[in-house]
């Protein structure tokens, strides 16, 4: 029987193409992994740019750090605390203000007097209120903005005491106690005259202590004092201005090394705020608060109207 034999298969021809596929099969991969390391890296880039990282995080830490401070203290009725809490003040009002203005969120930190200013003379971009442009202040480098108040700083006394006094030399010659508060300018201005002085933190304090004879004259200012006295429970009639030492305006401070942007940027609102209704209005609720007509002008910022 005769066997049937196939057709012989032709050899398979390999294309150019594959054959140099064949032969560099190493180059090829080498080619993948190479653009998958682009793209891993192409993704962990794009990663970076929209999370933030430790390194980010540390830097923003480091620019809350440096940020402005605000700081001040308890002194009715320029900064102080209502019974139901609220911080409050005529420098207060002002300052909220400009905040509103340059779209601010900071918060004011309320302190010791003492330690409000050594914060503001150490620290760089504080702002410290409310206080009086004395020499040491321009020397130190502090910039100001106002004034914002206008005060006439008397030596007040229990009533009925009758000193009798019409000079710094007749509260010497009398040997009169005399109770200020703790890092005030005016503290300064009566050890520098040989005084010696009962300072306190707080000016309640010292009214109490004037009202049970502990001092012999209490410091403060016309448009301090009452609110100071409603505060401590006190009535007016129950002291008396002995003596008007000084009057003189209170600003706000920035302190020194504060970036001069800053500080013109504060200028600058402070003065677009004087074009206002701002202080017309402002003069009108603290008249009805106070129950003293209290004005407003651009040299003075407010007073007392006579």
């Amino acid at each position: 029987m005769n066997k049937k034999v196939g057709t012989p298969l032709e050899p398979t021809k390999i294309s150019g193409e594959e054959s140099w596929m064949k032969r560099n099969w190493w180059i090829i991969l080498i080619g993948i992994a190479v653009i998958g390391v682009i793209v891993v890296g192409i993704f962990i880039f794009l990663n970076l740019r929209t999370e933030p990282s430790e390194e980010v995080d540390d830097s923003q830490g480091i620019e809350d750090a440096e940020k402005m401070r605000i700081v001040t203290n308890e002194e009715p009725p320029t900064n102080y605390h209502l019974e139901e809490g609220e911080f409050t003040g005529t420098t207060v009002d002002i300052v909220e203000e400009i905040k509103r203005y340059l779209n601010l969120d900071v918060e004011i930190e309320v302190m010791p007097w003492a330690r409000a200013y050594e914060t503001a003379k150490t620290d760089s971009n504080v702002v410290i209120f409310t206080a009086a442009r004395t020499q040491e202040r321009i020397d130190h480098g502090f910039n100001f903005i106002g004034p914002v108040i206008t005060r006439k700083h008397a030596l007040w006394s229990k009533k009925g005491n009758n000193f009798n006094i019409s000079s710094i030399e007749d509260i010497r010659d009398q040997d009169l106690r005399i109770g200020v508060m703790r890092g005030d300018w005016r503290e300064k201005y009566f050890i520098d005259r040989g005084f010696s002085v009962d300072s306190v933190t707080d000016h309640r304090q010292n009214l109490v202590k004037l009202l049970e004879r502990g001092i012999d004259l209490w410091v403060s200012s016309d448009i301090e004092a009452p609110p100071i006295a409603r505060e401590a429970g006190v009535s007016m009639e129950e002291i008396e201005i002995a003596y008007v030492f000084r009057e003189a305006s209170s600003y706000i401070m920035l302190s020194k090394d504060t970036p001069e942007e800053t500080v013109k940027e504060w200028e600058e609102v402070y003065a677009e705020i004087q074009k206002t209704d701002f202080f017309e209005d402002t003069s009108k609720k603290w008249s009805s608060i106070l129950g003293s007509e209290v004005g407003y002008a651009n040299d003075t910022g407010f007073f007392i109207r006579k």
